[in-house]
């Protein structure tokens, strides 16, 4: 995030207000997984894994419930072997948002090696695991599309805030076992 000049006429407040609102969720987020004595702070995990697929991913445990996952390739790639899409599911539970809260693929070593390495991240994300045959990646969204201020924004925020601020833990295994 890049600061901006303040200029008496046109005020920052809205954005202090809102980057203060997603501090706040931060320090709870992190605060309420802290362990007596001193120890590092711990948040507990809900996995999400494709057995089909070979892979699970380490949530935070707010995720539990609160999301839809698609195992599809929606854009085929070389070497891309699976593609599972998380969505955000509203408080009414039957209502998800289309925009993802994370994008997860596995590709073959060799798929993700001929990636342009400028455009590998921007384009397919993050990788958080290797194995001696595949690359595994996360792409988080980039913006929360719920209207500001409402309650799902809000969960929205807090499951974003609670994912990315701790390593991402993943782990890749021969799939179908």
């Amino acid at each position: 995030m890049t600061a901006r000049p303040r200029h008496p006429s046109h005020p920052p407040i809205a954005a202090l207000v809102r980057g203060s609102a997603l501090l706040a969720l931060l320090l709870v987020a992190v605060g309420c997984g802290e362990q007596s004595g001193g120890g590092a702070a711990r948040l507990d995990s809900h996995v999400l894994g494709s057995q089909a697929g070979g892979f699970a991913l380490d949530l935070p445990a707010i995720w539990a419930g609160r999301y839809d996952a698609l195992d599809s390739i929606t854009a085929p790639a070389s070497g891309l072997q699976r593609q599972l899409t998380v969505r955000f599911k509203k408080s009414d539970s039957t209502l998800v948002v289309d925009e993802p809260l994370l994008v997860i693929r596995v590709f073959t070593n060799d798929g993700w090696g001929a990636v342009p390495p400028d455009s590998a991240g921007a384009w397919w994300g993050t990788v958080i695991a290797r194995d001696g045959a595949r690359t595994m990646t996360v792409k988080p969204s980039p913006a929360n599309p719920l209207a500001q201020g409402t309650p799902d924004a809000l969960a929205y925020d807090s499951l974003m805030l609670s994912v990315l601020a701790r390593p991402m833990r993943a782990s890749l295994r021969a799939p179908g076992r």
